[in-house]
């Protein structure tokens, strides 16, 4: 069974979710770009951005009572972002909007149940369990 999921359409950032893996097309950043196996995947975190939107107001605010903005802009601090957790490396992506946003919520709960069935479903894991249990 496989599902496409796409972040964005231009620049290109699409995953295509597989049996034993996932390819990933970005044309954005193409070092991201690449085939990646379940069995690699430890996690899947997404942060999600917050002071943006703050940083909007306290700015506003202090343009209203000194006239000069004091705060910086919200541009200069924390976005969104996807982060892939390897077993060796780390993939991370730039989400730009909320189309993205959203897209990656959908793609990080796929992948965090790929990744259970995965390792519950694997028999080296079974027996590593096993062995752990009688020590």
């Amino acid at each position: 069974m496989s599902s496409n999921i796409t972040l964005k359409k231009n620049p290109k950032i699409e995953f295509h979710l597989l049996d034993d893996g996932f390819k990933v097309i970005d044309t954005r950043t193409e070092t991201n770009s690449g085939y990646y196996l379940y069995s690699d995947l430890v996690s899947v975190e997404l942060n999600k951005a917050w002071f943006p939107k703050l940083a909007k107001y306290l700015r506003a605010l202090t343009w209203i009572f000194n006239g000069v903005p004091l705060f910086p802009d919200a541009d200069s601090y924390k976005k969104a972002n996807l982060i892939f957790h390897f077993n060796k490396t780390k993939l991370g992506i730039w989400l730009t909007d909320t189309h993205m946003a959203h897209n990656a919520k959908l793609l990080a709960q796929l992948l965090d149940q790929k990744i259970s069935t995965f390792h519950k479903n694997n028999p080296l894991n079974e027996n590593l369990n096993k062995h752990n249990e009688h020590n």
